[in-house]
């Protein structure tokens, strides 16, 4: 059996803001994945340039095209970087490009343990991300178990496992290891499922 690591027990600094679009907006923004259903596609991982199905390490679907949303939130998410930053000490940086997608989890949905700033799509020169925000929305009540957002500690032995809690934002550093444990949603249907937009803010 190997020594435990020294690293063991030390966690990714994360921040968790509760009510981040309020009632109406989160609202909104759930009408509008619902009606944008048929644009959904299944998630590809980057590979070389390119993306290909890798259904053994994430199972979901994507909506690149945010319509309306991306600008808000665009906006939303750069005003928290320099408080951000100074809490989770990181360097600070001008705001630079940022990424953004809406991600639906279905029934069996899930993605294995996976750090940012390596799956993601190509980025946009001198775009290297660092810091990720999750922004959760779903029906309620909630007709889906699972689906927690997975942090792992330094060492890799340990992890705080946080709740998809509607109308909440999860921030972390991109370097970070986490995974989204699998999704339940015995009925089957697109608007039962767990969403999230995900923006990465880039630098």
């Amino acid at each position: 059996m190997s020594e435990p690591s020294f690293l063991e027990g030390r966690f990714p600094p994360h921040r968790i803001f509760s009510g981040w679009l309020g009632e109406v907006h989160s609202a909104q923004l759930l009408a509008y994945a619902l009606a944008a259903e048929a644009w959904f596609t299944p998630t590809r991982l980057a590979h070389e340039g390119t993306g290909r199905l890798e259904t053994l390490t994430r199972q979901s679907a994507v909506l690149k095209d945010l319509g309306a949303f991306a600008q808000p939130l665009r906006r939303k998410a750069l005003a928290l970087q320099a408080e951000l930053e100074t809490a989770f000490q990181m360097a600070q940086t001008p705001p630079n490009s940022t990424q953004m997608e809406m991600v639906a989890h279905g029934d069996g949905a899930f993605y294995r343990p996976h750090t940012d700033t390596f799956t993601g799509d190509q980025y946009t020169p001198g775009g290297r991300r660092r810091l990720t925000m999750v922004y959760y929305f779903h029906r309620e009540p909630r007709r889906f178990t699972g689906g927690r957002l997975r942090l792992f500690d330094l060492g890799g032995g340990q992890t705080i496992d946080v709740e998809p809690k509607h109308d909440s934002l999860l921030v972390f550093p991109s370097t970070a290891r986490h995974e989204v444990e699998h999704v339940s949603c015995p009925e089957g249907a697109f608007g039962d499922g767990r969403f999230a937009v995900n923006i990465w803010l880039c630098g």
